[in-house]
């Protein structure tokens, strides 16, 4: 059922491509040419389709843009931004994708993520990239490599650019989330930000939402920034698929000290932040809700954990603060009581679709951002209304309505995940990078 689509139009038919980068991860490249022959053959006017294109000439070796890859983000081996990126980067790893021909270079600045290693890389300088002042000094350094690679593109997806007032080559920008120009944010990281996306040539933002947010900023015409939804690493699924995850679930449940039943927050902030968890709070401190525990994770889980504590004394001893691996969060998402994302907006909202593919019941504030992430595969509570959110738990904990809303969930989850490819945003940027050059 096609009821979600993952990619603008504009680039093509995202199910085709999905179709032919599946045959070629599976069975390698050889597939991949002969599912793309007979998609033309079933579809002629899938010839003149742009994701079709690339994927024909990458097929067969063909001549492509030198893609030069700021890996400014790759120093955090935590959170959304992360997690796009090792999508794209193992879809680029595929036998036959990069090739001398149409090369890609990666920027090292003290890399965090294994996959890079797979990449050729010139070093650069290492910095914090919330660090505006050394994000924009590295401007210079970038103008220094790009001439160096003789790169034709130039990519980042986080305020750097390949010079401090102009491009030093055509620049792509990979958009995350328009946060900083709807809430305040550094005036550095705002000015910084406007050269970026002011200076790119192109774009590709991970949502719909994003993607509107993008044209309205930049006075662009509506439906003109392509945009492309990220998919779950595969190990979401398949470790609610193996065999022994039961067992393996109770090892984790006993090693972490986590109590049934229990809430996993994914990814939170400080209170008062746009991801709102003081609704989470709030919501737990109602009586019929005494019995369930808040499990969080993510970067400085232990100190959301105290701040919560003292914001809520009813809660304290059932506050847990873990650190997972992707296998043990894939558990963790599975059999928590639900899963719960309260932002008050998100660029996309990935762990929203890692907890479904986890087949896991996700509750995401109805805001922008986490509406698209999920679709009608999670259930929605108003950011601002706690007593929303503790009804809907309640509702969970109850054995005759979690079982019915655990059927319609089930089926409507499957009809969100099929749209979703790990491979499509990689090859959607390969694609811009080439209509560019």
């Amino acid at each position: 059922m096609r009821s979600h689509k993952s990619c603008i139009e504009s680039l093509g038919d995202s199910f085709a491509a999905s179709s032919v980068l599946e045959s070629w991860r599976r069975h390698g490249p050889e597939s991949a040419l002969q599912e793309l022959h007979l998609l033309h053959l079933t579809n002629p006017s899938l010839a003149n389709d742009y994701l079709q294109k690339e994927l024909l000439l990458r097929l067969r070796g063909a001549q492509g843009p030198r893609i030069l890859v700021d890996g400014v983000w790759f120093s955090r081996p935590y959170g959304g931004i992360t997690r796009v990126w090792e999508r794209i980067l193992s879809c680029w790893k595929l036998p036959g994708m990069i090739t001398d021909l149409a090369p890609i270079c990666l920027i090292d600045r003290d890399s965090h993520l294994s996959i890079t290693d797979a990449f050729f890389c010139l070093c650069g300088e290492a910095l914090d990239p919330l660090d505006a002042e050394a994000v924009g000094a590295s401007a210079d350094e970038n103008a220094i490599l790009v001439k160096e690679w003789e790169a034709d593109i130039f990519l980042s997806s986080w305020i750097s650019s390949s010079g401090s007032l102009e491009p030093n080559c055509t620049e792509l920008a990979l958009v995350h989330d328009c946060l900083p120009e709807r809430y305040i944010a550094p005036e550095a990281i705002k000015f910084l930000r406007r050269r970026w996306l002011n200076g790119a040539y192109g774009y590709l933002a991970v949502s719909r939402d994003t993607a509107a947010d993008l044209e309205n900023f930049l006075g662009r015409p509506l439906g003109s920034i392509p945009w492309c939804h990220s998919a779950p690493a595969e190990i979401f699924a398949s470790t609610v698929r193996n065999k022994k995850q039961n067992i393996l679930w109770n090892t984790l449940q006993q090693k972490a000290g986590i109590r049934l039943p229990y809430l996993l927050l994914p990814a939170t902030s400080t209170l008062g932040s746009y991801k709102n968890p003081e609704v989470v709070v709030k919501a737990l401190c109602a009586k019929e809700l005494e019995t369930v525990q808040l499990v969080l994770c993510g970067i400085g889980a232990d100190e959301r954990r105290k701040e919560m504590e003292a914001f809520a004394p009813k809660l304290v001893g059932r506050i847990l603060a873990a650190g997972f691996t992707d296998f043990e969060l894939a558990l963790a998402y599975r059999h928590a009581l639900a899963v719960v994302i309260p932002s008050r907006i998100e660029g996309f909202g990935l762990p929203a679709v890692e907890a479904l593919a986890s087949q896991g019941v996700v509750l995401v504030a109805d805001s922008r951002g986490l509406k698209e992430a999920g679709g009608n595969a999670c259930l929605r509570f108003d950011p601002e209304d706690s007593q929303h959110l503790a009804q809907l738990l309640q509702l969970l904990l109850d054995k005759v309505s979690r079982s019915a809303i655990d059927g319609v969930l089930q089926r409507r989850s499957e009809e969100r995940l099929f749209g979703l490819n790990p491979d499509l945003m990689g090859l959607c940027l390969l694609s811009l990078a080439r209509l560019m050059t």
